[in-house]
């Protein structure tokens, strides 16, 4: 199935963005819906996320050959998000027109070998060049991140990007493999590629606004994390003790229960900024350390937290988003995989899917999230584009 329709409130004629998806394994076939899906648009930009378990490598080039005054970017995902599908498989595409887009996209390879400075030079380039090629209506600024999800430079990116462009909203995402933890793609104009990040610069002349939510609240349980690598994300141990032990007992567990679905339902969080952000842990390590999806360093306390309604929170906050950009014509979310792992084991999938249809939100499940200087994990974050005129 492929998608591409204007909001009811919204003129055909405003349309700006476009979304399509495919649920084809042939790659013939999800071609031809993704381009039926993006339709009309004469695009500046496609974004392009599709599920590790397709054949993403038969998609990307040929959807980027399809249309050569546009640029590609993209990544391989742990899942998609989409009106009618919430699950592993699936590609995503979002297209915007360059009546009201424009954008600069800096690669940042060899991410073995990152350096700050370098990288914070080459977003500031591409910054200056947006600059000198917008349109006097394209007031709005937005930043995109695009990592590769096993890289664990996210950090590093996310604070060279917002020092690097000040006042520049960003939201961004990890590429993810469905929870295999082997190989993670970066999509750039028909190529694919490993240990490279893009920072994807726009601007637009549509109200947009960068968000992020979570569905967490902190409890009184609080643990200090006593040994840790935070370069490789693993804590050895919890308050003096082996780390997997002390988390089980902290939620009532046994060590050999602990999965990705029970991670999903009992995450801890971190205090920064006078503000709490998850820390989902990724798995177990053989020798019973915990390998989180972001940096752990050791000193840190870390609090347990109490779910709220994944529902209620997701409608509530986009409900709040539509008012103040004047309506949703697209919000393009990355959302971790842990998110929807919880959804599957609550049996909430159906109620979400009605959600996501009606703020029009499209987008595909991730290894992290990054919002401003931060890199996050069992988020949503994500662009919401305002519809314009009515």
């Amino acid at each position: 199935m492929s998608i591409a329709e204007a909001d009811i409130n919204i003129q055909a004629d405003a349309q700006v963005v476009y979304r399509a998806w495919s649920k084809s394994r042939n790659p013939v076939r999800m071609l031809e819906e993704l381009k039926q899906g993006l339709g009309p648009c004469n695009p500046a930009l496609i974004a392009l996320f599709v599920s590790s378990n397709l054949p993403y490598e038969d998609v990307v080039g040929p959807l980027a050959a399809a249309y050569p005054q546009s640029q590609l970017v993209g990544c391989t995902t742990a899942g998609s998000l989409t009106a009618t599908s919430y699950e592993g498989d699936g590609a995503v595409a979002v297209a915007f027109d360059h009546s009201a887009f424009s954008f600069q996209i800096c690669p940042l390879t060899h991410l073995n070998a990152f350096s700050m400075a370098e990288s914070g030079e080459a977003i500031e380039a591409a910054y200056f060049s947006l600059l000198q090629e917008l349109t006097p209506d394209q007031k709005h600024f937005f930043a995109m991140l695009l990592v590769d999800g096993l890289s664990r430079r996210e950090e590093e990116i996310a604070a060279s990007t917002y020092a690097a462009l000040d006042a520049v909203p960003i939201f961004g995402a990890s590429a993810g493999d469905n929870l295999n933890f082997d190989t993670t793609q970066i999509f750039l104009n028909g190529r694919v590629m490993e240990d490279t990040a893009l920072v994807v610069l726009g601007a637009s002349s549509r109200p947009v606004e960068v968000f992020k939510l979570e569905h967490f609240s902190p409890t009184e349980d609080r643990v200090v994390v006593t040994s840790a690598d935070p370069q490789r994300r693993v804590v050895w141990s919890i308050n003096a003790e082996p780390a997997a032990d002390e988390y089980a007992r902290l939620i009532g567990a046994d060590v050999g229960a602990l999965t990705p679905e029970i991670f999903a339902a009992n995450p801890l969080l971190v205090r920064v900024g006078g503000d709490y952000h998850v820390r989902a842990i990724q798995k177990v390590t053989p020798d019973g350390a915990l390998h989180f999806f972001c940096a752990i360093d050791e000193g840190i306390v870390l609090t347990l937290a109490h779910p709220q309604d994944m529902r209620d929170n997701l409608s509530q906050h986009m409900g709040r988003l539509s008012e103040r950009i004047g309506g949703i014509e697209l919000a393009l979310c990355f959302d971790c995989i842990l998110r929807r792992l919880e959804a599957e084991r609550l049996g909430i999938t159906g109620d979400l899917l009605q959600i996501f249809d009606h703020f029009r939100m499209i987008g595909f499940n991730t290894y992290g999230e990054q919002y401003r200087f931060l890199h996050l994990s069992q988020t949503l974050t994500g662009l919401a584009i305002g519809g314009g005129k009515r």
